[in-house]
């Protein structure tokens, strides 16, 4: 815009110049001062476009929201057969937050552990995926709570290494997702597991889901540390439910999730909060959720950073 507008000045002040000649020399202070004139009604549209790019976010000047997301955990989120549509809990609630907002929200695949580089970057404007509102975090980013979850253990059908907990999970193998906080519950477990005089857990880490919990299918780890209710669908779900299982009656690190927001972009954050909570009040939102089995983990209204007090 404004190169465009400097050529078209460029073009006008080189067109008075040829004309110059044409005009007796008497006429020249009347023609300066109009030159005087258009010079500042460009510089004046000038300050203006800049004033307005600066007010406005970049997504909304580009006309949509850009989300990034991990796009393999059914039932939240994850690819249809046909390996291009995105589908799930997540995505639902992302059109209908778009539609109420006037804006759509678009998802990018990006590993987990490279969503908050990439809003750093600004690739992304927001993260919207089974990331969970923690204190540590939300010194980084804003959150706006969507739904609430927690840690459960996937494990072989029938349960052949006998994971009964996490807590009889000392001197095995486990897998979990990068930068998920299921490191830190393994951590945390480990310190346990060496007070009591036993073997530590060893911990495979994976940059996606669907690897982590695939060395639980070929028997490499005992169990996949993930979101309650990914595991649970994936039991009810893997091969008409003959693959997996989780370890029932333990849930860990009751949490909730949120949508991550750049803390400088106060407008978008507020906006998503807006659109989440006339979703709520409206009944679509449980609708959506009630669709993909995932209700349980309904909030009542949406919270901007509710896990800043969370003791992990």
């Amino acid at each position: 815009m404004t190169t465009t507008k400097k050529t078209t000045k460029m073009i006008s002040t080189t067109n008075d110049a040829a004309r110059a000649s044409e005009y007796p020399r008497r006429e020249e202070p009347m023609r300066t001062t109009i030159r005087r004139g258009l010079r500042i009604r460009v510089a004046t549209a000038l300050a203006v476009a800049a004033a307005c790019a600066l007010a406005a976010p970049a997504a909304f000047a580009a006309g949509e929201i850009r989300a990034g997301s991990i796009t393999n955990s059914p039932p939240m989120i994850s690819y249809a057969s046909d390996g291009t549509t995105l589908q799930g809990a997540i995505v639902d609630l992302a059109a209908a937050m778009g539609k109420e907002m006037g804006t759509p929200i678009v998802f990018e695949s990006i590993p987990f552990k490279g969503l908050l580089p990439a809003m750093e970057a600004k690739r992304i404007d927001i993260t919207f995926t089974l990331m969970n509102d923690t204190p540590e975090r939300e010194k980084v980013i804003d959150f706006v709570d969507f739904f609430d979850l927690g840690t459960m253990l996937l494990v072989r059908k029938g349960n052949p290494d006998h994971v009964e907990s996490l807590e009889t999970a000392c001197g095995k193998t486990v897998s979990t997702v990068q930068g998920s906080t299921q490191v830190q519950l393994v951590d945390e477990m480990n310190a346990k597991c060496k007070a009591a005089g036993k073997p530590p857990i060893e911990n495979l880490q994976y940059a996606q889901p669907s690897d982590a919990r695939l060395q639980v299918q070929n028997g490499r780890v005992a169990a996949f540390l993930g979101n309650s209710p990914v595991m649970v669908y994936l039991a009810k779900t893997a091969d008409d439910g003959k693959l997996f299982d989780v370890v029932e009656g333990h849930e860990y690190q009751p949490v909730p999730l949120g949508i991550g927001v750049a803390k400088s972009n106060v407008e978008l954050r507020d906006r998503l909060k807006k659109a989440l909570d006339t979703l709520i009040a409206n009944g679509s939102y449980r609708a959506i959720l009630a669709k993909h089995g995932v209700e349980g983990g309904a909030v009542k209204s949406a919270t901007i950073n509710g896990g800043a007090n969370l003791k992990l």
